[in-house]
């Protein structure tokens, strides 16, 4: 069936939200459904709160941080199925038939190698509605696109353990460790966006992408070393270097 990964690190004023959207989903009674939660050096209830509300979930405690990355990678070791769904602590999933969908397309899809949502939600820090973003579903325009944006949101993926397992997992980049593990699988593999799996995504202040401050600066040019590793691997390559520079510039400009 279907493992839910979660990681997160002093989540407890969110988590509650994106666990109940995981146990609304249509699948959650099938006894091969699990949920993982990896408490990622947490100092605040996280675990507490995690136990005495959903007492279904299994917890792992790092007592040190060790990045989102390396703490999904801990998770996924876990994990005794063959599908494994993503959601960051602060997000959480629209539609209650997200995961039974996504599921059916990967057993009627065997090239496809990671499937996310059509559509996001993107939401404030109180879950105030920012706007909704359309994602590409054409795998072949999502290949061709592949280095100038991402194609996928974390929070929205099922993915295939044999194939993450292929591929190594999650890197230990801090940011975009995301972005980088769907570069490695698009190698070898196809990459989809499907509808009626709506996610909602929590567009935070201090966040990479919520910020025009260090990190998202730290991240843009991150990205523009994935855009140069990956160049010989996907096509159109100049124009994702150029928007690579561009981000770059226009934060340093707003820096400043």
């Amino acid at each position: 069936m279907i493992t839910t990964i979660i990681a997160t690190k002093n989540g407890e004023k969110y988590i509650g939200k994106a666990l109940d959207s995981v146990f609304k989903q249509s699948v959650s009674s099938h006894p091969n459904f699990e949920v993982i939660v990896i408490s990622d050096g947490s100092t605040d209830n996280t675990i507490s709160f995690v136990k005495n509300n959903f007492p279904k979930v299994i917890i792992i405690e790092n007592k040190e941080s060790v990045g989102p990355g390396t703490a999904r990678n801990i998770g996924i070791s876990h994990a005794k199925n063959e599908y494994i769904a993503i959601l960051d602590d602060d997000d959480w999933w629209i539609n209650s038939d997200k995961l039974k969908n996504q599921i059916e397309f990967l057993e009627t899809h065997k090239n496809c190698l990671v499937v996310g949502a059509e559509k996001t939600e993107f939401v404030s820090e109180n879950g105030t509605h920012l706007w909704w973003y359309t994602h590409q579903t054409d795998t072949r325009v999502i290949h061709d696109n592949m280095l100038v944006r991402c194609p996928i949101i974390n929070s929205s993926v099922v993915f295939r353990k044999s194939a993450y397992d292929s591929v190594g997992g999650y890197s230990d980049l801090r940011l975009a460790e995301d972005y980088d593990l769907w570069l490695r699988l698009g190698k070898i593999g196809d990459i989809a966006n499907i509808p009626n799996t709506e996610t909602a995504y929590t567009l935070r202040k201090n966040s990479a992408s919520g910020s025009n401050g260090k990190h998202s600066t730290r991240l843009a040019r991150i990205v523009l070393g994935l855009v140069k590793k990956y160049r010989q691997d996907y096509p159109n390559y100049t124009k994702a270097l150029l928007k690579g520079y561009l981000r770059i510039i226009k934060n340093f400009t707003i820096g400043f």
